[in-house]
Parts: C-alpha cells; structure tokens; sequence
C-alpha cells in the first residue's frame, strides 16, 4: 500500500478504462460483430487492420517528441478510440469497417506511446520501475474488468461496442487528473535516455509498446536481418515471429474460436479470458527476477514452452473432442496469457543481447517482427478458420509455437556467453 501511494497517479485510473476497452471489450465484441455479419475470414481481416493502426506508434512517438505534443497525442487516442467503437454498430461496410478498426488501434497505439513518456521523461529514474509496475498493475486490471463487461455484453456486441465508445469520457476525465506540467518540457532539453531504454520502460500488456520506435527505415533492417540470417540473433528473430504468430492466431478470433471448436459461448470464454490475464498480471514480477538468474533468453523460453503447451492441448482438444472439452479447453488456454508475461518481459532484452548489430537496428528488427507476425496471424486465422475449421487453427498455432521453441533451445548456451563477455 505503501508504494500504490507513493508511486501510482490519478491518471492511471483514466488509462484502466482505456485497458478495459482495448484489451478487454473490443478483443471479444469485434470478432463478434464482424464474423456474426459476414463471415471468419472478414473477422480476421478487420483485426488484422487494428494492428496496422497500432504500427503508427512509431510515427506518433517522432511527432510527440518534436512537437514535445504530450497531451494532445494521449488524448487523441481516447477520441479516436471513442470515434472508431461509436461508428462500427452503424455500418456494414467491410471498408467502413477496416477504417474503423484502424482508427482504433491508432488511438491504442497513441496513448500507451504518451503514457510511457509521462514517466520516463518527468519522474526520476529510480522511479521508473515502481511507476512502470503501478502503470502495468491497473492496466492490467481494467483488461480483467473489461473481459467480464464484455461477457455481459456478448449477446448485444453492437449495444457493448456504444458502451465501450461511451467509457472513453470517464476514461479522459480521471485521464487528465494530476498529468506532469508538459508546458515546461518545451522549454527544457530533451533528457538523455536511450531510446530502447525508454522503450523498455513502456507498458507491457499492450501489443504496441513493442513498435514504438523502430529506430531505422524498413529497408535498412531488412537488409540487416538478411545479412545476419544464419546467426544466433538471426535464429532468435526467427523464433520469435514462430511463436508471436502462433499467439496472435489464438486471440485474434479467440471468442468465435471458442464457440466454434469448444462449443463455450462468447459470455464464459470471456469470464475465462478474464481470470487468465488476471494472474498473468502477477506473472511479471517473477519473470524479472527469473531473467536476473538463468538470463532472458532463458525465460523467453519457458514463455514459448507455455505457449506451445497451451496450444498443443487445445488442438488435440479441438480435434479428439472427448466429452469434459468444454472444461479442459479453458484450463488450457489460461496458459497462454500467463506466458505472455515471460515472452514480453524478456523479450527485448534477448535480442539485444545476442545481436552483433547497432541495438537501434537490431531492436528496430525484432519490433518489426512482432507488427507483422500481429498482421499475418490476423489474417491467417481468418482464412483458415473460414476454409478448414478453427481446429486447423489451433494446429497452426501449435506448429508454429514448436517451432519457436525448437529454434530457441541451441541458443541458450550463446547467449549466457555472450552475456559474460
């Protein structure tokens, strides 16, 4: 208690509902929306155009440092935010509707941007890990809330996406409360922070912290990655897009998957979504600690092990369906939020760590890898869900989480060299 007061503010309750709606109430509803109108791969399709917004991020962060816009750009990510979810009930239109979802994933991707910078830029530095926590801790908990509105909200997802458009006013009102006074960073130099450190610092649960900054043209780290293909850092690269592809094809079309290979209503999956991010809130502190002792790639590991238990189970499942699917598949799944904890935590810092390259360029590369494999999953569970069955899904997604683990295992013993050097 000691800490939630010296270290938490005002504003992060304004963040907890923008928590709640983006990792929350839209993850369930738009599928809904979407594949009940048109179809799987359609749902996919809008999903995927929610990440294609979020891959602004980087742009959104170059104006706001420039423009030194703090406030501007995080408010703008509740209107549009607000704007995206209030429209989509009252159109039909695919096209209207891929605007609309990526309307939102840029107000995602702007907010948590600011939100991040808030604190590294106006508190001080051995700050930054309480703060970050805190910031992470009621984010967190707005995504649990947000899963349990939306299991009330499952069976009127249009009504759901006006409530969710509606949360946004509350979320700016307590979003605005005890701010830093940006006013005076115009007038101040720019601290001198490593962008990958700043980057490190951002918020975890959000899938946009990740493509803030990329630090180097497309071009530039393609080549790069090419050239570095065959070494430990272009294995790891590898590995990682294996295992955030086989992830994201999980929860992109996660309530109609539900329903579709299990047989559980988009109302108890939602529930079960709810419980599995709430422990995987406190799965963060320990994955740090565990990082200190057998290294990052270690726990990128156990990450990529979780996922492809969780994903291997519920294909067999989705497959055999053996009497008791409907308990055993939720029990499955709440693996795979928990091992989002480890993956993000330790993530980065792996690939800093076994890449030979500038860390702008080799950073720059494994964020570019997760905006596409967030992209290709989207799309690739549509399709294959529309044409085979979400049971192909569910094998995808475990072929590709082996695969992850399968390259990641040699690279153990490098990079607890290279760490030694």
């Amino acid at each position: 208690m000691a800490g939630w007061r010296r270290y938490s503010e005002k504003w992060y309750i304004g963040y907890a509902f923008q928590g709640a709606v983006v990792l929350g109430v839209a993850p369930i509803l738009l599928p809904l929306v979407v594949g009940n109108a048109l179809g799987d791969a359609e749902a996919g399709a809008v999903v995927a155009c929610f990440y294609v917004g979020q891959l602004m991020a980087p742009l959104l962060g170059t104006l706001t440092d420039k423009a030194r816009a703090y406030k501007l750009v995080y408010f703008l990510g509740y209107g549009l935010l607000a704007l995206g979810l209030a429209l989509f009930p009252e159109l039909t239109s695919l096209g209207f509707w891929f605007a609309l979802a990526f309307l939102q994933g840029m107000g995602s991707a702007a907010t948590n941007t600011v939100a991040a910078m808030f604190i590294v830029e106006f508190k001080p530095k051995e700050e930054w890990d309480p703060r970050i926590g805190w910031l992470q801790t009621f984010y967190g908990a707005g995504q649990a809330v947000g899963l349990g509105l939306a299991a009330l909200l499952q069976a009127v997802p249009q009504v759901g996406l006006l409530i969710s458009a509606a949360l946004m006013l509350p979320g700016v009102w307590f979003g605005r409360q005890g701010l830093p006074a940006t006013k005076a960073a115009r007038h101040r130099p720019k601290p001198h922070l490593h962008q990958h450190m700043r980057r490190s610092k951002a918020p975890h649960r959000a899938l946009g912290w990740m493509i803030h900054h990329y630090q180097a043209s497309l071009t530039k780290n393609l080549i790069a990655l090419v050239r570095h293909a065959c070494t430990p850092y272009g294995v790891y690269i590898a590995s990682w897009f294996c295992t955030m592809f086989g992830t994201w094809l999980m929860y992109n079309l996660y309530p109609l998957l539900m329903r579709s290979a299990y047989g559980i209503d988009a109302g108890l999956s939602s529930l079960y979504y709810a419980l599995a991010a709430l422990i995987g809130v406190f799965a963060y502190a320990p994955s740090g600690t565990l990082g200190e002792k057998i290294g990052d790639v270690g726990v990128v590991l156990i990450g990529t092990l979780m996922t492809l238990a969780s994903v291997a189970s519920m294909a067999v499942l989705a497959f055999i369906q053996p009497a008791n699917t409907a308990w055993l598949a939720p029990v499955a799944f709440l693996l795979l939020p928990v091992a989002w904890s480890p993956l993000i935590v330790a993530g980065t810092s792996g690939a800093a760590q076994l890449s030979t390259l500038e860390e702008g360029t080799a950073v720059g590369i494994f964020n570019a890898t997760t905006a596409i494999g967030s992209v290709l999953s989207a799309l690739t569970a549509g399709l294959l869900a529309e044409y085979l069955g979400y049971a192909w899904v569910c094998m995808a997604a475990a072929a590709s989480a082996l695969l992850g683990a399968a390259l990641l295992i040699p690279l153990l013993g490098k990079a607890k060299k290279q760490a030694t050097r």
